[in-house]
């Protein structure tokens, strides 16, 4: 056979192997395109995933920890890529948030649980010491002495202020029980629980109403709480003012100061503080502010409102306490009240009172006459009759001679109370420390804690 015949023969054969050859060839390289494509989407999803993992731990988790102190208001982001919702890698990091979420929860139960622990702790403490105080002053008659148990006697009262507070953010109870107590021992029992009491000045509390029994222990650390704010956020030499205000549903306890006042982000948190109640120790700031967090928890609980802004008239803060009329009851007999006979007083030993000094002097002359009792001899003459200009009869005091001593002599005179010894002094301040005591524990039903909730 020819050569050019096998070429014939072979030809179709090539062609075939050839076309075989193409087309594997071409199927080769659009397997080999489609696995760069592939390679390449997958490569772009590893990026993807490393990047949402990262935004996770960078963004997601650093905001949910910041939410945890500024607030729910705060948010949390989504996704960093909106391709991922609902694939298994998003719910995936979903669970991560949600167990932050929870780790963060526990954490702060168990800081609180710690914190009420100290809390409470603090208000044994001090409750021990109040009770060792006033005994010592109802049995020490020293006044240099009775005036700096009075001085500690005030400082032990903020110990306890500040305890009881941290307890209250804590979702536990105030601890004291009260009868119904007038507004104006309310104002009062709460300027002696602060600091610098001097400077508050109780301008008008005209209603003759009182606070209800249960309320009066919650609404005294509430003025207690926005007094020392007050204070702290003024100048030393400018008043802070309270008076009481009627309103349509009740009346409103207005505190204002001549302070710097609040910018927009102060006002912000103080209005959270005040009305979150989702509120956490976590969300008090570093370190934790517990004035204003406490007040806003025993307004919810108790039924009344406070709120704080820039309105006062002297350009500073005007904190109001609103107190519905469901909280308020018939006046009380009785001047004295518990909150006003509570530990911290208005003013300390050796100091003028602020308001009617003559009644606060009354006791100590009832207690320490300057004449002796004298008692009517059968030889008193009558005091001659008179009458009044509607013809009347008109009693007129009669004069009784003076009582003799065991032998006959007339009893002499006692001192001037200029005259007197610093023991005599010291005697009749004791005698009025204990009477004012005494009252104070008979008016007093109760200063065990409730239940802690």
């Amino acid at each position: 056979m020819r050569i050019s015949d096998v070429a014939i023969w072979l030809a179709p054969f090539l062609a075939v192997a050839a076309l075989v050859a193409f087309v594997a060839a071409l199927r080769h390289r659009r397997n080999a395109a489609r696995s760069a494509e592939r390679a390449q989407a997958l490569e772009k999803r590893v990026r993807m995933l490393e990047q949402e993992t990262l935004y996770l731990v960078q963004q997601r988790l650093k905001a949910m920890s910041e939410a945890q102190w500024r607030g729910p208001r705060s948010g949390v982001p989504g996704p960093l890529y909106e391709s991922l919702a609902g694939t298994e890698f998003a719910e995936a990091h979903d669970s991560v948030l949600e167990m932050f979420s929870h780790a963060t929860e526990r954490a702060e139960q168990g800081a609180e649980g710690l914190l009420l622990a100290v809390a409470r702790k603090l208000q044994g403490l001090a409750n021990g010491q109040q009770l060792k105080i006033n005994e010592m002053t109802g049995r020490h008659d020293d006044s240099v002495f009775l005036e700096d148990l009075m001085q500690l006697d005030h400082t032990n009262a903020q110990i306890l202020r500040r305890a009881v507070g941290m307890a209250v953010v804590c979702r536990a109870w105030p601890g004291r029980q009260h009868n119904a107590t007038p507004l104006h021992d309310i104002v009062r029992g709460a300027i002696g629980r602060i600091m610098d009491y001097k400077r508050v000045h109780i301008v008008r509390i005209e209603d003759t109403r009182a606070v209800t029994g249960r309320v009066v222990e919650p609404l005294v650390m509430t003025i207690a709480e926005l007094l020392e704010n007050a204070t702290r956020s003024s100048h030393p030499q400018t008043p802070v003012q309270v008076h009481v205000q009627l309103t349509h549903s009740g009346l409103a306890f207005v505190i204002e100061d001549a302070g710097v006042g609040l910018n927009a982000a102060e006002q912000e948190k103080a209005t959270r503080l005040l009305n979150d109640d989702s509120l956490s120790i976590a969300k008090l700031g570093d370190p934790p502010r517990f004035g204003l967090a406490a007040c806003g928890a025993l307004a919810r609980r108790y039924g009344f409102t406070v709120s704080v802004d820039t309105a006062s008239a002297f350009g500073g803060v005007r904190a109001v306490v609103n107190l519905p009329r469901t909280l308020l009851t018939d006046p009380v007999r009785s001047s004295a009240s518990p909150a006003a006979s509570a530990p911290p007083r208005d003013t300390l030993p050796g100091e003028a009172p602020r308001e009617a000094p003559a009644k606060a002097q009354e006791p100590a002359r009832e207690t320490v006459p300057e004449t002796a009792p004298s008692t009517r001899d059968d030889d008193e003459t009558p005091a001659p009759v008179t009458t009044t200009a509607n013809g009347l009869p008109k009693r007129t005091r009669k004069k009784a001679a003076p009582s003799a001593g065991p032998a006959g002599q007339p009893r002499p005179a006692s001192r001037p109370a200029a005259e007197r010894t610093p023991r005599e002094a010291a005697a009749s301040i004791g005698a009025f420390q204990r009477a004012g005591k005494a009252a104070a524990d008979r008016l007093r039903p109760s200063t065990e804690g409730t239940p802690e909730s």
